[in-house]
């Protein structure tokens, strides 16, 4: 018979925002039994856009980041010895799916694991999820920023990375970034990241560096987490790219 491979769990996204949208919600919703026909209405549509926004989110916290994170991966060419780096790892959710496509290669997460972005975020999480997935031969962790990575220049054959552009606190942050991944990413290597926001930034700079990229929408986002972000305004985008 042969054995069932568990799945990782890769936390909750931004659990204080999710815990005050939902908390707000449901404030709300009980409130507007309180008020007078006028304000009611307001309040249920307040509280129900909160409601589902957190819902939503953790929504893409169980279901759909595993979905998006397989989608990013197909824009690889994988052979299936490369050396990857997932910048930002946080509990491995990119390490560990690389990991898989990489029977013969090595996948290592580099992230500096701050706690308030992610339940549970720290590298002995993902040290734990690659054993539940039966590919810890393949993956190790190693603390570092991810404007400043600790490696030696063409160190990887594939660099990747999950939402962590937005986290960079200026335009030069995100600069510094693409210019890393750049530098450790060896002739011929690709990138892929994606994000909601900056990702042509990232087109523009990766390219400077050598790396010629370009972006494309991912169109299967959950509707609530487009709902949460600007009620859809703001679109998810995968940028791919190969250094010459």
């Amino acid at each position: 018979m042969q054995e069932v491979i568990k799945r990782g769990d890769y936390g909750l996204d931004s659990p204080g925002i999710v815990a005050t949208l939902l908390v707000l919600g449901l404030a709300l919703l009980l409130l507007g039994n309180l008020m007078s026909r006028a304000w009611l209405w307001v309040a249920y549509f307040a509280g129900g856009y909160f409601l589902l926004g957190g819902l939503g989110m953790l929504f893409y916290s169980k279901i759909g980041k595993l979905k998006l994170a397989q989608r990013l991966l197909d824009k690889i060419s994988w052979r299936g010895d490369e050396r990857v780096l997932d910048v930002g790892c946080g509990r491995g959710l990119l390490t560990v799916a690389a990991a898989h496509r990489v029977p013969k290669g090595t996948v290592t997460g580099v992230d500096v694991w701050n706690r308030l972005a992610l339940s549970g975020n720290r590298p002995e999480s993902v040290l734990e999820n690659a054993k539940l997935e039966r590919v810890e031969d393949r993956v190790e962790v190693k603390q570092g920023d991810a404007q400043d990575l600790p490696f030696p220049d063409d160190s990887f054959d594939v660099v990747i990375s999950n939402f962590v552009v937005h986290e960079m606190k200026d335009r030069s942050g995100r600069e510094k970034m693409m210019r890393e991944i750049a530098r450790v990413l060896r002739p011929g290597g690709r990138v892929a990241l994606v994000d909601f926001i900056f990702t042509d930034d990232c087109v523009k700079d990766l390219s400077g560096c050598g790396v010629e990229s370009s972006r494309v929408r991912d169109g299967l986002l959950s509707f609530w987490i487009s709902a949460i972000l600007n009620f859809g305004a703001v679109k998810t985008y995968h940028v791919v790219g190969k250094k010459g």
